[in-house]
């Protein structure tokens, strides 16, 4: 499994499509919270999650997409999306901090979700 950033614009509408989609798309395996050394949030909208290839990434970002449509009621403009390989970069974020030993996974992976869906520091 490769590990693939997306970064992408939703088209503002009401409701805000923004939170569902971010919600839809942890199910589907991505997630706005990256552990480098320490933790780190990424950009809004932008998030990250591991794949097999670029085409699992994009129907999982679909998925995501579709998936908040039918909770918002609303159909999801995609104005922007970029996906490609996350593996030689560098990050800084102004929402880093250590990772937490009662949110802290088996993986780095796990441990990025733990704290994305509880700890109040990361909280969308």
């Amino acid at each position: 499994m490769t590990e693939y950033l997306v970064s992408y614009d939703l088209k503002e509408t009401n409701p805000k499509p923004h939170k569902e989609f971010v919600l839809a798309a942890e199910k589907q395996g991505f997630l706005y919270v990256y552990k480098a050394d320490d933790l780190f949030r990424l950009p809004n909208t932008t998030i990250w999650g591991n794949f097999t290839d670029k085409d699992a990434a994009r129907d999982a970002f679909e998925h995501a997409k579709t998936a908040a449509e039918k909770k918002l009621g609303i159909t999801i403009v995609l104005e922007k999306r970029t996906i490609s390989k996350f593996s030689d970069f560098y990050i800084r974020s102004d929402r880093r901090k250590a990772a937490e030993a009662k949110w802290t996974g088996t993986t780095d992976f796990e441990t990025c979700r733990k704290h994305q869906l509880n700890d109040p520091y990361f909280a969308y």
